[in-house]
């Protein structure tokens, strides 16, 4: 059996272009619902998790519907759930933060990946979904980047205000994040598991690449470290939006695989990806797919695979997928094999 996922890693070449689409809370869609429902219940995110590996058959699946929250979750703040039929992801909820400003988190105890909050399901739904899958399909847990955790923990406007006003507050609440995200990691290591870095927090949109060099890289080449020597094979971190303008520590982190989302250039990020020897998804827009006809998704990947010109470790995914989308437009962009 030929996992074209971690071929691709590997930049090694492979029978077709692994197609890695982006679906979290439409997952619960795939069973009849919602996403409060599914990202509570690990019987029906198992059930999910299979019937999305059933209906796309992607090559890499990750097992999480609201993937930022979870660990935030964990640590104290509050998340809003939704009673069916409301289908809205659910969210932290206003005024949740658990660090204030003035209050540096030295002290906190970090949570428990066996018996806090959704942790436990978590691991326990991504360890079923692992067993029951083809090992065809890469499987992996979702992991809040430690950037984009701070941001939960201390409310995001209050974080990229101590960025400016108070760094060491700053790096203190981002230090704490990576310890949360590192031992939640090592959790999924330990069962053999593998898990993505979620952190679009640090897009360029939201922060600048001088503060991405100066909060984020550290931090998060520190987490990566840490993962692989805790038995991870590989750990992908993904960041939304145009990362162009942070290509290049984008790369330094260490991440096995980099996004290149809807916003970004292959143009830019293929000679640095193949200077560096890393792999890189290029996503194409969940809007595109909303809009467009089979006939036209179909085309936009053919143009996608080859903009990559035969690159080994190029990966074709879509943004977030939205909540309810037909598979029918889902499945133009899976690459022909």
């Amino acid at each position: 059996m030929e996992n074209r996922f971690l071929r691709a890693l590997r930049l090694e070449p492979s029978s077709g272009v692994p197609f890695v689409p982006a679906v979290y809370e439409h997952k619960a869609w795939f069973i009849g619902r919602t996403p409060s429902e599914v990202c509570r219940d690990g019987s029906l995110l198992l059930k999910s998790v299979i019937a999305e590996y059933e209906a796309l058959r992607a090559d890499a699946i990750v097992v999480g519907i609201d993937v930022y929250n979870v660990e935030a979750e964990a640590c104290g703040c509050a998340v809003t759930y939704f009673d069916p039929p409301d289908t809205s992801i659910p969210s932290l909820a206003p005024g949740s933060e658990v660090i204030t400003g003035d209050r540096i988190p030295s002290g906190r105890a970090l949570p428990d990946p066996e018996r806090d909050g959704r942790m436990p399901l978590m691991l326990d739904a991504t360890a079923r979904a692992r067993s029951a899958i083809s090992p065809e399909t890469e499987v992996m847990g979702a992991l809040s980047g430690p950037f984009s955790l701070a941001a939960s923990l201390m409310g995001a406007a209050n974080l990229f205000m101590s960025m400016a006003a108070e760094p060491a507050v700053a790096r203190s609440v981002i230090a704490f994040a990576s310890e949360v995200v590192t031992r939640y990691g090592l959790a999924f290591a330990r069962r053999g598991l593998q898990a993505a870095l979620f952190d679009s927090q640090a897009s360029p949109g939201l922060i600048s690449p001088r503060s991405y060099r100066e909060f984020v890289l550290g931090p998060t080449q520190q987490v990566i470290r840490d993962l692989r020597s805790g038995g991870m094979a590989y750990v992908p971190l993904v960041i939304g939006g145009n990362t162009d303008p942070i290509v290049e520590p984008y790369l330094e982190t260490g991440g096995n695989y980099i996004l290149c989302d809807g916003g970004a250039s292959v143009k830019k990020f293929l000679p640095a990806c193949i200077a560096a020897r890393r792999a890189f998804r290029r996503n194409i827009p969940a809007d595109f797919l909303l809009s467009a006809s089979p006939a036209e998704v179909e085309r936009r990947a053919a143009e996608e695979i080859a903009s990559a010109g035969g690159c080994a470790g190029f990966m074709l995914g879509t943004g977030i997928v939205p909540y309810g989308i037909p598979t029918e437009k889902i499945l133009p962009a899976r690459p022909a094999l």
